[in-house]
């Protein structure tokens, strides 16, 4: 199972990472951590600790639970704070396009 764990968690930090247009260096970088480390985690050889767990999550604007497959939908409040955490690091373009898939929602449900 940890094996699963692991290839799960090193192909939701890749998704995320072109996502967020993050290289390597970058989340490295931004986590404190060798690339050598890293590199490890994205081989599917090994996890973070969880302090680590924490940074890259926060890095990549999800959750500990998400990058190991834990939690695969978040609820409202996982959402509430996940935006207003990241609102500052999101593009206007990605802002746009989060409005949009809210909008389109509420005229669904005013027809």
């Amino acid at each position: 199972m940890e094996q699963g764990v692991k290839s799960n968690f090193a192909r939701r930090v890749k998704e995320l990472m072109k996502e967020n247009r993050y290289s390597q260096k970058q989340i490295c970088e931004l986590c404190g951590i060798a690339e050598a480390t890293f590199s490890r985690y994205m081989t599917s050889d090994r996890l973070p600790k969880t302090d680590i767990l924490a940074n890259i999550a926060n890095v990549l604007h999800t959750t500990s639970d998400y990058l190991l497959g834990k939690d695969n939908n978040y609820g409202y409040e996982q959402l509430e704070i996940l935006l207003a955490a990241s609102k500052d690091n999101l593009s206007l373009n990605q802002k746009k396009k989060l409005t949009a898939i809210l909008m389109d929602e509420y005229k669904r449900e005013d027809s």
